[in-house]
């Protein structure tokens, strides 16, 4: 499936040091993903010592990037996610 990032998504990577790589390894190998508001998705991985959560929607035959981050185990827990 093909991904491409939105420009929020582009400009807030630059802007958190997070590689078109880590994005990517993210969505085709995540710990873990849940459904957050929109009907989008959200999905993370550790990367170093932080972890990477991606924000996503499925259009058609391609995956949209709405924005990414860097956050830490607590924050993950308040997202949603349960496999931390």
């Amino acid at each position: 499936m093909k991904i491409r990032l939105s420009k929020h998504a582009l400009n807030r990577a630059k802007e958190r040091s997070i590689d078109l790589k880590q994005i990517e390894e993210v969505l085709r190998n995540p710990t873990e993903t849940i459904d957050v508001k929109f009907g989008r998705k959200a999905s993370y991985k550790r990367c170093d010592d932080k972890f990477i959560v991606v924000i996503f929607e499925e259009q058609d035959d391609e995956i949209v990037v709405v924005t990414v981050l860097r956050v830490d185990e607590e924050r993950l827990r308040r997202y949603g996610f349960s496999r931390v």
